[in-house]
Formats: structure tokens, C-alpha cells, sequence
């Protein structure tokens, strides 16, 4: 039993590594959390504070909290970016920091963007959290398990008015995360072959199309993959009426679907809601996640433009 249990311990901390790039529903609304090559691509200080409860009624599920911001430096076409984030899975809490800096080409109608993002991971696993409902099993498992690596990013990001398409990886030096022995005693685990953060693959793309002067529609979709997990597709359809109020649907290939609500309160704060819902067994024991997020976008130029922003 204390072999199968510590098994199951670190492999759940591979998932929770794995799942440093936190899940989001309203990534076309903030393209930057999975790419850093959007790193300037508003024309403005752009900021976006957000936070997601999933899988609501279930105990230790996950938290998410993320904070961004970015910027094009309007000198030698490159732009600039940060990103803190928290995620809690159970009895671990992992946090995030990271840096981007970006390069932007420009063509007549179109940019395209590269960027490199570099920072750590810090995870820590308090197995006092831990209960254990078989008072006959001991445990010697106790205390907190911390570790921080460095993990870096690349992207590239073609877009123009109406239309994007992004690529990016991340984790790409996909760092060890070494154990002591003593944390393997009794299992199958080496410390030798250790534990690594997976290389994530985001394919990512968008269009808009003007029906009316004050209704556009935009479909999009984002493409993840990780080694040794399926392939994970999002489908969105979102609407924008009179340039102020973004509607939103999507289908997850993990059998979910969400629906989605983004509005432009001024020309510099918009204000973003997401409700995810299970359709599968899991579904029957939660209620569902809840997505929210708080923009800001401040103009480089008065003359500029910030909002309505189609992509």
C-alpha cells in the first residue's frame, strides 16, 4: 500500500508539473498566457489579472491566478512582457515568474512576431495535507517537498487586422527536477532518471468577419499537445455586438463546453467571464469551473485606438 501510494504521489506531481501552462477557456481574449510572441501586438501597456476555480464542489481542486503584463517599446520594433502565476492542485501549489522579450517584422498588412520568455518554476508538495483513512497503514511520508527550476519559452506570432495564427513551446529545455533517495525508498522511482517538465505545443489560430457594422463574428481554435497525453483541441465561436460585448462558445475535446462572456466597459478596461461544464462522469460531481478576468490597455499614442480589439 505504501509503495502504490508514493507511485501515485510523484506521478501526480508529474501532472501538476505538466500542468504549469494552466488550463484557460478564454485564451482568445488573452493569447499571451500561451504565446509570448503577443507580447505588444495591442500598441499599448496591456494588463490582465485573472483568476479560475475548477471543477467547483470537489475538494482540492484546482486554483489558478495569473497576472500579465506587456508591451511593444516603440524602438527597434520589439516589445517587452512579465507574467506571475499560482496554481493549486490539492496538498501542491506551484508558482510561476517569467520574462519575455519579442521581435516584430513588419510587412505592408500584416507583423510577425518572435519571442523568447525565460523564468522558473518553483513547486512545493505539502505532504501534511495528506489523510490517510486506513488507520492500520503507516506512513512515514510527512513535511514539504520544494523545488524551483528554470523553464523558457519561444513563439511566434502572424497576424494582421483580421486574422492570427501562433505556434509556441514551452518548457523547451525541459529541466530535471531531481528527488533525494530518501524520497524514493521503497518505490520503482530513481533518482537518477528523476522527474522533468514536458515540452507543450500550442497551435493556436483566428478570423474575423464583418456581417454588420455592429456585429462581427470569430472563429478560433487552440491546439495543444504534451508527450505522453492526447492531443487537446479547443473550437471556439464568438460574437461581438455594437464593438462593446464579446459572446462566446467553445468545445473542448475533454469533453467540455463553455460558454463565455467579454466586455469592453471603457477604451481601456474590459472585463471577461468564463463557465466551463463537464459532460462526462466527472461532470456529475462538480458544478463546474468559473473563469474571470480584469484588462486594462493603456495607449502608447492618444491618437491610437486601443478597443474594440478584434484579436
Amino acid at each position: 500500500m505504501k509503495k502504490l501510494l508514493t507511485i501515485l504521489l510523484f506521478l501526480s506531481t508529474v501532472q501538476a508539473m505538466a500542468q504549469q501552462d494552466a488550463l484557460y477557456s478564454q485564451y482568445m481574449y488573452n493569447p499571451f498566457v500561451v504565446n509570448p510572441a503577443y507580447a505588444g501586438t495591442r500598441n499599448s501597456y496591456s494588463a490582465v489579472l485573472l483568476h479560475r476555480s475548477q471543477w467547483i464542489n470537489i475538494d482540492g481542486a484546482p486554483q489558478t491566478q495569473s497576472v500579465a503584463v506587456h508591451a511593444p517599446t516603440n524602438k527597434y520594433n520589439l516589445a517587452w512582457g512579465v507574467n506571475f502565476g499560482h496554481d493549486g492542485l490539492g496538498p501542491q501549489n506551484s508558482y510561476t515568474g517569467a520574462g519575455t522579450i519579442g521581435y516584430h517584422l513588419k510587412f505592408k498588412n500584416s507583423k510577425l512576431a518572435f519571442a523568447l520568455r525565460g523564468g522558473f518554476i518553483s513547486t512545493v508538495f505539502d505532504y501534511n495535507k495528506l489523510n490517510f483513512k486506513d488507520d492500520g497503514d503507516v506512513f512515514d511520508l510527512n513535511g514539504k517537498y520544494a523545488k524551483t527550476v528554470p523553464s523558457f519559452d519561444f513563439g511566434t506570432y502572424y497576424y494582421g487586422k483580421k486574422f492570427y495564427i501562433g505556434f509556441s513551446v514551452n518548457h523547451i529545455t525541459k529541466h530535471k527536477i531531481a528527488f533525494q533517495e530518501a524520497d524514493l525508498s521503497g518505490t520503482s522511482l530513481s533518482a537518477k532518471s528523476g522527474l522533468y517538465l514536458r515540452r507543450h505545443f500550442f497551435l493556436t489560430g483566428g478570423y474575423v468577419f464583418d456581417i454588420r457594422p455592429n456585429f462581427v463574428i470569430k472563429p478560433s481554435f487552440l491546439l495543444k499537445h504534451t508527450n505522453g497525453a492526447p492531443p487537446n483541441l479547443d473550437l471556439n465561436f464568438s460574437m461581438l455586438f455594437y464593438k462593446r460585448v464579446w459572446l462566446g462558445f467553445s468545445a473542448r475535446s475533454t469533453s467540455t463546453i463553455v460558454a463565455m462572456l467579454d466586455v469592453n466597459i471603457t477604451d481601456f478596461l474590459r472585463l471577461g467571464y468564463a463557465y466551463d461544464l463537464s459532460i462526462n462522469k466527472l461532470g456529475s460531481y462538480n458544478k463546474g469551473s468559473h473563469e474571470v478576468f480584469i484588462g486594462f490597455d493603456f495607449n502608447l499614442k492618444k491618437s491610437d485606438v486601443v478597443s474594440p480589439r478584434y484579436l
